[in-house]
C-alpha cells in the first residue's frame, strides 16, 4: 500500500487500483526470524510505504528483538513528518537509518512525480525532525524523465541536514506495474540526457563535502565514464521477500540476480573497460531509445577521458591481467586479486605452502606515490607480509617484472632490499637493513622522480648500513648517492660518473632535490 502514486511504481499503482491490502504482522515477523536464524544482520522495511500498515510497530520491535544490528525504515515521510510518531519508532530501542524517498530534488519535480500534493514538505520535516534526534539520513530517487532535470539541486537540499548517502537509480520497467507504451516512453529519460545533471550533482556534492556517499546504480558506464566512481551496478548481497500475485509473502530470491534478468548487453561490450562490473542496460530502455549511445570505453579511450587516473582500478586492469597463469617465484604458490574501486587500489594476496604470505597493493602513480616501487601508471604498497626479508623482496620484485614487462611502463623506483620496511602501515617488517637507512630509502621513494633523474638501482651492503642509488641523466651520466648510517642518523653524499660542463641548472636542481629528499623533515 502507498498513499503516493509515483509515475514509475507498481505500488501506488495497485493501491489506486484498490489491490494493495495490508498485510498482518505475524508472516512478516516470521520471515525476518528465518533470515536472521541464517546469519543476516540487516533488514530494509520498505513497501510502498510500511509505515502505512496497521502492524508496523509489531513488525518493528520484531526486527529490533531478534537482534538485527540495522534496520533501515523506508518512508515517503507521510508519517514521519511528526516528530512524535519518529520518537515512537525510537522507543523501540533499535538502531535505524532512515531512507527517505525523495523522487525529486525540488517540490515541482517530487510532486510531478509522486502525484502528491504535499508530499515534499513532509520529507523535509521529516529530515528536521531525524536532525534534531541525530539519527541517520540516506536518500533514495528513481530517475525518471518528471525529476532527472533536478538532481543538480540535490547537495542544496540534503548537505544543511546532515544527510549520509544519496541513492539514484533508473527505473527499471518490471517494477513500474502494468504501463502502455506511450506511459513508458514518457516514463524512461534517454540517459544521455541526464549526464549534465549527474555532472553538475557531482561537482555541487565534492565542492561542499567531498567523500560525500553518491551512488548512481544501473546508469552504463559508457554513458557517463567520467562518472564511474559514483556508478554502481548489484551490491552487497540482499535477499528480498516480496508480496506476490496472491497477496502472500514470497520466498526470499536473491535481490541482483532478479535484477538482471530483462537486461541486455551488446556484444561489443566485451571490449569496454567496464564490461565486468557492468550488468549491462534494461530490454525496455533499448526497445525505446535504442542502443547507438552505448559506446565501449577503450582502455586507450580511457586514457584521454581520464588523464589523473581517478579510475586507477580500469587504468592498472591490463597491466594486473598480465599476472595470470604466472607461476609465482618460491615458496609462494597461489595468489587472488581484489579490486577496490571505491579506494582506488587493487589488492594482490599472495600465499605459500607454509606461513608464508604477502598482501601488496597497487595504487595511483607518479610523483610522490611512494610505496616499495614506483612507476608513472602505479605505485606498489607492501601491505602485510609473514615478514620482509628475501622471499618477500624476491616476490615484489618478480610482480614488479611481470607488470612492467612492456616498454609503455615509465619505472620511477624499484624494489630494493629495504622494501621489507617500506610497509604501508608503518611497521617494519624487513630485515638486514637498518631501520635508519630504510627510512632514509623510504623518504627518497616518496620523492621520487627527481627531474629528468631515472632512478636505476638501489644496492644495500656493509650488512644493512650502507647503501647506493643509482640515478641517470639523459645524457646518460649516472649519479650515484651514497648512504651511510652514522650514529643516530645517516649521512649522504652524492659522486657524477664523469664531469660536466655548460649549463647544467637542470641536473643541479635534481640533485639537489634528492639530497633534499634524505633529510628528516
Amino acid at each position: 500500500m502507498c498513499n503516493n502514486r509515483c509515475v514509475f511504481c507498481v505500488s501506488g499503482q495497485r493501491t489506486a487500483m484498490r489491490e494493495a491490502f495490508p498485510i498482518e504482522a505475524a508472516p512478516v515477523i516470521a520471515k525476518l526470524r528465518e533470515g536472521r536464524a541464517l546469519g543476516m544482520r540487516k533488514v530494509t522495511l520498505l513497501g510502498g510505504e510500511p509505515t502505512l500498515q496497521p502492524g508496523f510497530f509489531d513488525v518493528v520491535r520484531g526486527a529490533v528483538a531478534m537482534g538485527f544490528e540495522e534496520v533501515v525504515l523506508f518512508t515517503n515521510g507521510v508519517k514521519t513528518a511528526r516528530l512524535q510518531f519518529v520518537d515512537e519508532v525510537l522507543a523501540t530501542g533499535g538502531n535505524f537509518t532512515w531512507r527517505l524517498s525523495f523522487q525529486g530534488a525540488t517540490a515541482l519535480a517530487h510532486e510531478r512525480t509522486t502525484k502528491k500534493l504535499g508530499s515534499f514538505m513532509r520529507l523535509r520535516e521529516t529530515m528536521v525532525n531525524l536532525r534534531e534526534r541525530g539519527q541517520r539520513i540516506t536518500v533514495n530517487m528513481c530517475v525518471v524523465r518528471s525529476n532527472f532535470a533536478s538532481m543538480a539541486d540535490f547537495p542544496a537540499l540534503l548537505l544543511p541536514f546532515g544527510v549520509e548517502q544519496l541513492h539514484l537509480d533508473m527505473v527499471r520497467p518490471l517494477d513500474a506495474g502494468v504501463r502502455s507504451e506511450d506511459e513508458m516512453r514518457d516514463m524512461l529519460p534517454r540517459y544521455s540526457d541526464m549526464v549534465p545533471p549527474l555532472a553538475a550533482m557531482i561537482e555541487g556534492f565534492e565542492l561542499a563535502r567531498p567523500g560525500f556517499d553518491v551512488n548512481i546504480g544501473n546508469l552504463p558506464y559508457c554513458i557517463a565514464p567520467k562518472l564511474a566512481p559514483w556508478i554502481h551496478h548489484d551490491g552487497e548481497a540482499t535477499f528480498t521477500v516480496a508480496v506476490d500475485e496472491r497477496d502472500q509473502l514470497s520466498e526470499a530470491w536473491n535481490k541482483y540476480e532478479v535484477k538482471r534478468r530483462d537486461k541486455l548487453k551488446l556484444t561489443s561490450c566485451i571490449s569496454c573497460v567496464f564490461d565486468g562490473q557492468c550488468s549491462g542496460v534494461f530490454e525496455t530502455y533499448a526497445r525505446h531509445h535504442g542502443t547507438e549511445e552505448l559506446v565501449p570505453v577503450t582502455v586507450e579511450k580511457l586514457a584521454v577521458l581520464d588523464p589523473k587516473q581517478r579510475l586507477f582500478v580500469m587504468h592498472v586492469r591490463p597491466l594486473v591481467a598480465r599476472l595470470s597463469g604466472w607461476a609465482l617465484p618460491a615458496p609462494f604458490t597461489a595468489f587472488a586479486v581484489h579490486e577496490n574501486s571505491r579506494d582506488g587500489e587493487v589488492i594482490l594476496r599472495v600465499s605459500g605452502g607454509r606461513d608464508e604470505f604477502a598482501v601488496v597493493a597497487l595504487r595511483r602513480g607518479g610523483s610522490g606515490a611512494g610505496g616499495v616501487a614506483g612507476t608513472d601508471r602505479f605505485s606498489m604498497h607492501l601491505l602485510d607480509a609473514h615478514d620482509g626479508g628475501a622471499a618477500v623482496v624476491g616476490l615484489l620484485r618478480a610482480v614488479m617484472d611481470r607488470l612492467c614487462a612492456d616498454d609503455d611502463v615509465v619505472v620511477l623506483h624499484t624494489v630494493a632490499e629495504d622494501a621489507g620496511f617500506q610497509s604501508a602501515r608503518g611497521v617494519a617488517l624487513g630485515r638486514g637493513v637498518d631501520w635508519r637507512l630504510a627510512q632514509c630509502l623510504g623518504r627518497l621513494r616518496a620523492r621520487a622522480p627527481f627531474g629528468t633523474l631515472r632512478w636505476r638501482e638501489v644496492c644495500v651492503k656493509s650488512e644493512g648500513r650502507e647503501a647506493t642509488v643509482a640515478l641517470e641523466a639523459l645524457d646518460g651520466n649516472t649519479v650515484t648517492l651514497a648512504l651511510v648510517v652514522k650514529g643516530a642518523g645517516v649521512s649522504g653524499s652524492y659522486r657524477l660518473a664523469r664531469p660536466v660542463s655548460g649549463d647544467q641548472a637542470e641536473l643541479v636542481g635534481a640533485v639537489r632535490d634528492a639530497m633534499k629528499a634524505l633529510k628528516v623533515p
